[in-house]
């Protein structure tokens, strides 16, 4: 059994280096498309596959995001993963609390084959905002330190999402898809994934301007990417934002993301733990396939559509491209 995940990124210069050594103390093949970065993102990705041949750099082209492009990258390097491997969503800021590998040794049960994350928000707040912009703390410096220990404050999302499931050959990942048709037995337990979108002020005013950009194009994304100030997410020692307060956009005005209250974390501790199990399946229905799915999945497998090889995602024009590099912070 072995572990390999697809990542599509963006301008992540800042914190790719440290999520690939993450990802490196354990898994065992991490395939990466590059969405056209602006920054020295593909170049460290490059350095890293010199060095490792689990990182594999599949390609850098400016296409408009959607969130279905790992599809693309599952279907080029299918041929390299086993049935029973465990296939994960990855994304350059996200950090896994427990191990996977440990995770589902420790947590799943024997049918158990699709796993949902628990996200852990980490948040920027006004004080450190203040803390930059007056000087007391300078970006480049503070970016040499690790993620966790620059950002501390975290607040615990309600939304879950899928991110892993076990291969099968014949499954099926259209280009219409975000995940697998019939990816697996859902597991009640989620896995702790901390999260920082929001690092310091220059990287949230670049990630802003580039999500902002790509809505105005019909990126497919959620509606917290049509938020254009950075500032609205900025969070008070209560853990509210003014985005949250006036405008129900960007975090806020997603279903469980920007809940609860803020809490801080000291690293090498636990997080706090959110039993809510409003993804899984009702008793009846998850009886039933416990029984069917070993038997039923070959059936709906084969009958599903499979991924499109002539599909061409729609691509950044060039003027926006290059208006993007020029308007860079």
């Amino acid at each position: 059994m072995r572990f390999h995940g697809l990542m599509v990124l963006r301008d992540e210069a800042d914190i790719i280096a440290q999520n690939l050594e993450h990802l490196l103390q354990w898994i065992d093949g991490v395939y990466i498309l590059d969405l056209g970065s602006t920054d020295q993102t593909w170049e460290i990705v490059q350095d890293f596959a010199r060095r490792d041949k689990r990182v594999v750099p599949f390609k850098q082209m400016p296409i408009l995001f959607n969130d279905n492009l790992r599809g693309t990258v599952f279907d080029q390097y299918r041929d390299r993963f086993d049935p029973g491997d465990w296939i994960m969503r990855l994304d350059a800021d996200e950090f896994y609390h427990i191990p996977p590998p440990q995770f589902v040794r420790e947590r799943l049960r024997p049918l158990d084959s699709a796993l949902w994350l628990q996200w852990y928000y980490f948040r920027l707040t006004k004080s450190e905002v203040d803390a930059y912009e007056s000087g007391k703390m300078d970006i480049v410096t503070d970016r040499q330190r690790p993620i966790e220990d620059r950002r501390r404050f975290y607040k615990i999302s309600e939304y879950p999402e899928p991110r892993m499931f076990r291969y099968r050959r014949r499954m099926k990942w259209p280009e219409t898809s975000s995940f697998p048709f019939n990816a697996g037995f859902v597991s009640r337990a989620r896995i702790p994934i901390r999260h920082y979108p929001h690092r310091d002020p220059l990287q949230m005013q670049t990630r802003f301007r580039l999500r902002s950009k790509m809505m105005s194009l019909n990126a497919h994304a959620g509606s917290h990417w049509k938020l254009g100030d950075w500032r609205e997410e900025i969070v008070d020692e209560q853990g509210i934002s003014e985005s949250s307060l006036r405008t129900k956009r960007g975090l806020s005005g997603e279903k469980g993301i920007d809940t609860g209250p803020l809490y801080f974390w000291e690293p090498g501790t636990e997080l706090r733990e959110l039993h809510q199990r409003k993804f899984i399946a009702p008793a009846r229905q998850r009886i039933m396939q416990r029984m069917i799915h070993p038997l039923l999945l070959p059936v709906l497998d084969a009958r599903r559509q499979p991924y499109d090889r002539s599909f061409q995602h729609p691509m950044l024009p060039d003027e926006v491209q290059q208006a993007l590099k020029a308007e860079k912070p």
